[in-house]
């Protein structure tokens, strides 16, 4: 019996998508071009030279390269010759569950790229991906979650069309369902190509103990690790001035909380789930980066250039 034909797919493309597009192109390039005038060092991400073979020497070549040992063993000059690895494929992991729904909506109920968690997520997938695409790296992007999207998985590769549908997606996409972080990290893992660079942007809210294996997905690919961990700031701190009822867009009961009486105790609370994913994270041989959403979110971009070769545009 034949499997039953896929749903037809609808393209998202409107007035207000081009237009988010447009937004995040001008936004990536903008932060792109602020972070490379600050570069000084001109290699690039994962560069790596290794011994290809050798070759006879002639004149106007660098006498530096001229093997010695060779020389005075066999009595020919002969240069060494080098294979260099200058791709590294990047992949940005995003989390676009109904937790980062906070914030202010733009139209047709898109995320705010200014003004919300998912929009401030968003944005700064795109900004990674456009600032490893300038340094020449084949990107991808992978979404473990959100609603609204054509496509999930984008596989590492180059050039500006493939750059483009990427954006396409981050402009249509929406905030929603539950993130089910270990089977998604799991999953994004086992996708990413060996000896790689991977960025998972997440507001990790699930209890940590779940899903923290998942990052080992990545770490058994010999992948080089960056986890930013987004927040509300108001979230953490409890920063509310009158009794609520709290609930999770994800799914749960609704917990009424009085912020005054809780602060200390929830502070406390925070803490130790910050300390318990900062260490999964150095566990499984990552980087950690807190991201509040209301700092500029260069912080965030150059606190990763600090602990990654990135060079300059060729």
């Amino acid at each position: 019996m034949a499997a039953p034909a896929p749903p037809p797919i609808h393209e998202p493309w409107d007035a207000v998508v081009l237009s988010r597009v447009r937004h995040l192109h001008l936004r990536a390039r903008i932060l792109t071009d602020a972070l490379l005038m600050g570069e000084h060092r001109s290699r690039r991400v994962g560069q790596a030279i290794e011994f290809a073979d050798y070759q006879e020497y002639t004149p106007g070549m660098d006498i530096r390269r001229i093997d010695w040992r060779v020389m005075a063993r066999a009595d020919r000059i002969v240069v060494r010759r080098y294979e260099t690895e200058t791709e590294l494929p990047c992949t940005v992991v995003l989390d676009l569950s109904g937790d980062l729904g906070t914030g202010d909506s733009g139209k047709h109920g898109y995320p705010d790229l200014d003004r919300s968690k998912a929009g401030y997520a968003i944005t700064l997938a795109a900004t990674l991906l456009y600032f490893l695409h300038r340094h020449g790296e084949p990107v991808g992007l992978e979404i473990v979650s959100g609603t609204n999207l054509r496509y999930r998985s984008f596989p590492p590769r180059s050039g500006r069309n493939h750059l483009q549908q990427m954006f396409n997606t981050l402009a249509a996409a929406k905030a929603g369902g539950k993130a089910d972080l270990l089977p998604a990290l799991t999953r994004a893992g086992a996708a990413t190509r060996r000896r790689s660079w991977v960025a998972v942007v997440s507001d990790g809210m699930e209890e940590p103990a779940k899903w923290i294996g998942g990052l080992s997905a990545f770490a058994r690919r010999g992948a080089d690790l960056t986890f930013f961990h987004m927040h509300d700031r108001r979230e953490w701190n409890l920063d509310f001035a009158h009794p609520s009822v709290f609930f999770s867009p994800e799914g749960g009961e609704e917990i009424p909380v009085d912020p005054t009486a809780a602060r200390a105790q929830f502070a406390e609370v925070v803490t130790e789930y910050v300390d318990e994913v900062r260490a999964g994270v150095v566990r499984f041989r990552g980087r950690y980066i807190v991201v509040p959403t209301d700092r500029p979110i260069e912080n965030a971009l150059m606190a990763a250039i600090a602990g990654a070769t990135f060079g300059a545009r060729r």
